[in-house]
């Protein structure tokens, strides 16, 4: 046999092998190949079937798995929706506790709160999935049940308490935007608001109802005029922001209407809240913002606490059933014929029993005041000392439900006496003048004051023929409210001693953010000499929230 020259070069070192022995060594070898052939043979025809039969298990698992992950997306989802749910429940309970704090790192913390067997969704599953939470909630799908129109009207209800600087709020801050990597997010809020306005008898400011602005019967006063006014003054503008930090939450909030000289923006609230602490101008805390019945009227109740104040508010927790709150106030005063000065402080203090239930089911509350009262009685005396006197005061207030003539009915009541606290009164507020007026002997004495309401809110049934296939909520309010001034005998005959106003409204809701109110309103003012004046006024207002 004869190797060619690479073969050599392999075999390299390999001798002694012989021409015969290397024919033996490859006979043996052929017969070795043929025989592993022929033995394995139906072995190689089996393994074939066999590779068919594994490719197609391995084709069947694999489509399996993908219907198994698809399924496992589609539980994940609802597990994160029936959480949205029941956090949505949740809030509706008031909580007095520190509100839990997240921060951007604590991913690793969220991942152990969650279900072993759910997965975190990215960002972009969660904001889809709650964009379709809401606009389920909001459009529905289907026939709405009963739990879902309860649900429905008591949103709807728990709008119509409107008090932004309640330390009760809803800690999911629904409707925000986030600010990347951080912990801030903010709110725009607020309404568009359309009132008409028919006075029947001559009023001094015809676009809303201000009792004590009515002229004695009789007596042409300029400016006084009758007619419809129709404004948009009224819509509101605010701005909401919230930043989370390791010892609590910030808040700022900003809110204006359009009922500023020529229809300018004017300020209403402007506050920021840390912990116990608030600061700046919102509602007074002489205020219960629960107990006010619902109106029409941008002017309210003539009897009732309504002031926006500068403030610096303490609200300590005070047990689980109870809000304290302290405040120091912008201690203005209302003269009548003088120069009101601001004194050294307002004092202001209140306590009232938590609502029980997601809206209250009633509701307790009173609040004591303490006033340092200045004045300037000379205007021309550019030297006129100030000269100060105390004033006090003293409200109750309350929300007591009743079933007489419904189910979801209420009692709300409110009574303040005090001396020198008319610019808290709503009505002396407006017209001016009610705090206190110098004697003849120069000294300043605060005038008392004895003022409240009394209204029944009724909610009428949405099962009656004619309403049965309308949404929402329809409600009504009766109210009657005075305020009664005890007057020095010294005192100019023409002087406010007392307005009376009654009103009966009929408030629509067709959904949460839309709600048209019509209201009949009825006024007296009589002065320190008997003589008075009457007025009444129908108004109609549809407001579009956002």
């Amino acid at each position: 046999m004869i190797l060619s020259h690479d073969q050599c070069i392999g075999l390299n070192g390999v001798q002694g092998y012989s021409g015969f022995n290397q024919m033996i060594f490859k006979k043996v070898s052929i017969g070795l190949v043929f025989c592993l052939l022929f033995a394995w043979q139906p072995v190689l025809a089996q393994d074939s079937d066999l590779q068919a039969t594994v490719q197609k298990m391995q084709d069947l698992l694999e489509q399996q798995q993908k219907q198994l992950d698809e399924q496992n997306r589609e539980l994940a989802a609802q597990r994160l929706l029936i959480k949205q749910l029941m956090g949505n429940t949740e809030t509706k309970k008031p909580t007095t506790g520190t509100p839990k704090v997240v921060y951007p790192d604590t991913e690793a913390t969220l991942v152990q709160d969650a279900e072993a067997d759910t997965p975190i969704p990215t960002e972009d599953q969660s904001g889809q999935q709650k964009a379709v939470l809401a606009l389920a909630t909001q459009q529905g799908i289907g026939p709405q049940t009963e739990e879902q129109k309860e649900q429905d009207q008591e949103a709807i209800a728990k709008k119509t308490f409107y008090d932004p600087s309640n330390t009760i709020y809803d800690k999911d801050f629904p409707g925000a935007w986030y600010l990347p990597g951080t912990t801030a997010a903010m709110k725009i809020g607020g309404y568009v608001n359309l009132s008409l306005v028919h006075s029947y008898s001559p009023m001094l400011i015809p676009d809303r109802f201000i009792v004590g602005s009515i002229p004695p019967d009789g007596q042409n006063v300029n400016g006084a005029v009758e007619g419809t006014a129709v404004s948009a003054q009224q819509t509101r503008v605010n701005l909401e922001y919230r930043e989370q930090t390791k010892t609590g939450e910030i808040r700022a909030f900003v809110e204006g209407d359009f009922q500023g000289d020529g229809e300018s923006l004017r300020l209403r609230h402007a506050f920021g809240q840390y912990r116990s602490i608030l600061a700046g101008k919102t509602w007074t805390t002489f205020m219960d913002i629960d107990s006010l019945p619902e109106e029409v009227d941008v002017e309210g109740i003539n009897g009732q606490v309504l002031l926006r104040h500068s403030q610096v508010r303490w609200f300590p927790q005070f047990g689980k059933n109870y809000k304290l709150k302290i405040a120091l106030e912008d201690p203005a005063t209302d003269i009548y014929e003088g120069q009101g000065q601001r004194g050294r402080f307002d004092l202001v203090a209140s306590l009232n029993r938590m609502p029980l239930g997601p809206l209250g089911r009633w509701n307790y509350r009173v609040g004591f005041i303490l006033r340092d009262l200045g004045a300037i009685e000379d205007l021309n005396d550019e030297f006129a000392p100030t000269i100060s006197t105390t004033g006090w005061g003293i409200t109750t207030s309350g929300r007591q439900p009743v079933t007489g003539w419904g189910e979801d009915d209420y009692i709300l009541w409110q009574l303040t006496y005090g001396e020198g606290i008319g610019h808290y009164i709503n009505d002396l507020s407006s017209v001016g003048g009610g705090d206190a007026v110098f004697d003849p002997a120069g000294k300043l004495r605060a005038l008392p004051v004895f003022s409240g309401y009394a209204s029944y809110m009724h909610r009428w049934p949405m099962t009656w023929r004619f309403l049965k296939n309308w949404p929402g909520v329809m409600r009504s309010s009766f109210t009657f409210s005075w305020v009664n001034i005890n007057n020095f005998d010294f005192q100019e005959d023409t002087s406010y001693d007392r307005t009376l106003r009654a009103s009966m409204n009929l408030m629509y809701n067709p959904t949460q953010n839309i709600q048209g109110g019509l209201e009949f309103l009825w006024g007296k003012r009589t002065n320190k000499d008997g003589s008075s004046g009457s007025a009444t006024q129908l108004q109609f207002a549809m407001r579009y929230i956002f």
